[in-house]
């Protein structure tokens, strides 16, 4: 499918002519327009004391290099958004790992670093998955997480439809702690893209007015927050100047709450998780209901404790596993009627202990004998599920069970410790200038036919 026709499908021939319009009104012909813009969304970030995270295609990046060493020596992130701005579940395995590859080459020779990578129209696949992790990125930004705040009800056909559409083509999924929060496919960080954005507001709800944009974006941070999240704003730049003022009551917002947001760039929240990732509890009677706890993580860990008394806490020297040797040990002695951690029968397989440990959870094995002694008991022998679908099902289900437990309970806190929650500002430079825009639809055309 052309990207025209692929156009129309998605947004409807009404709004694909109001994007062409609104092209020439927010592009140029040179690059000042879109500088001005990645300026503005950067000198707003760091007000807060923070900067944003950027995705480009390569093609675009290799036609731009200057002015995206310029953004990246300002502290912004640059992240790889496809080779060409195409779908990638359109495209076979063999054709993504390719196209992957050289979005890589080209980010090498223009010396520009690169962590992540978010899909053109959130597009990923399972295979997708897999040639990120295969190809060492840090992490990928594309699960499309979408909030309940517009009223259906009131909108129009044309503007339902619209909407609807945006749902469709994102993949999106309701919001849940799991799915709010980051998450680990084998090594590789999955940041979810917390929807609507910008392109749903503007183009497609004719939402325009900064105070009611600042509103739903605000009201999906205190989703967010409840739940101790990540908010993963997509925030295009070509709305940079029309969306200031939302953006600045957003990042008022976020740093009015009681408990601190982060505000971060991706890489930064990614390496993070890998980081906490790491850390580990064991525990071990130390007398009648009172427990010996040893923690190893660093100084930034945040620890969660329910239903239990520390008594005592202080450092201890001792062997650490491979890869933690830039983490530390602390020993507590904690008071609570049953030992605060899951237990996993003999027959769960391996795969849910390291999901839960990395979820944060204090874990352990026991027999069904001694489930009594333990908040939770849990015998999966079935583990996380066959398929990917059954596995996230399974994980949404885990995660909910644990953060609604009444019993004793440790566990690693998902932020850094003092946050609540955590919010990154992100940006997808579909293209820098006017004549990019046109481009894209002979460069997908030859991407998706290479020459021999």
């Amino acid at each position: 499918m052309n990207l025209v026709a692929f156009s129309l499908r998605t947004k409807g021939a009404h709004n694909f002519l109001r994007r062409l319009w609104t092209v020439f009104a927010r592009f140029g012909l040179s690059e000042h327009r879109t500088a001005r813009s990645l300026q503005t969304l950067v000198a707003t970030l760091g007000q807060y004391g923070a900067y944003p995270t950027f995705f480009i295609p390569a093609v675009v990046l290799r036609r731009h290099v200057p002015l995206l060493r310029q953004i990246a020596a300002s502290g912004a992130e640059i992240g790889i958004h496809g080779y060409v701005h195409n779908d990638y579940r359109s495209l076979t395995p063999q054709e993504q790992e390719r196209q992957t590859r050289l979005a890589i080459s080209v980010f090498r020779a223009s010396q520009i670093p690169f962590a992540g990578f978010r899909n053109p129209y959130l597009g990923w696949t399972e295979e997708a998955l897999e040639i990120f992790a295969a190809l060492n990125f840090t992490y990928e930004s594309n699960e499309a997480v979408i909030h309940d705040v517009i009223d259906l009800e009131t909108l129009s056909p044309l503007l339902r439809s619209g909407y609807e559409k945006s749902l469709r083509l994102f993949q999106a999924v309701p919001p849940s702690i799991y799915d709010l929060r980051p998450h680990c496919e084998g090594h590789l960080v999955r940041l979810p893209t917390s929807i609507p954005d910008d392109e749903m507001l503007f183009d497609r709800l004719r939402i325009t007015e900064p105070q009611r944009i600042a509103a739903i974006w605000s009201a999906v941070m205190a989703r967010v927050y409840a739940l101790g999240g990540l908010y993963a704003l997509n925030l295009h730049p070509e709305r940079a100047l029309l969306c200031q003022a939302a953006l600045r009551g957003l990042l008022d917002y976020a740093t009015s709450q009681p408990e601190p947001v982060w505000i971060a760039r991706l890489e930064d929240i990614a390496r993070w998780w890998l980081e906490r990732s790491r850390f580990r509890f064991e525990i071990s009677p130390a007398g009648p209901q009172q427990w010996r706890v040893r923690l190893l993580s660093s100084a930034r860990a945040q620890v969660q404790t329910r239903q239990l008394t520390v008594l005592e806490r202080s450092p201890v020297e001792a062997s650490k596993p491979p890869d933690t040797e830039d983490l530390e040990w602390q020993e507590w002695r904690i008071e609570a009627a049953r030992c605060p951690a899951v237990a996993l029968s003999p027959a769960t397989p391996p795969a849910v202990r390291a999901f839960l440990q990395e979820q944060g959870y204090a874990v352990t094995q026991a027999s069904p004998e001694e489930a009594a002694n333990y908040s939770l008991f849990l015998d999966l022998p079935a583990g996380l599920g066959a398929s990917p679908r059954e596995q996230r099902a399974q994980r949404r289900r885990l995660v909910a069970q644990l953060e609604a437990l009444s019993g004793p309970l440790l566990s690693f806190a998902p932020w850094p410790a003092t946050y609540r929650a955590a919010l990154a500002i992100s940006s997808d430079i579909d293209s820098v200038t006017i004549q990019d825009f046109f481009l894209r639809i002979v460069e997908v055309a030859r991407a998706s036919h290479p020459q021999p």
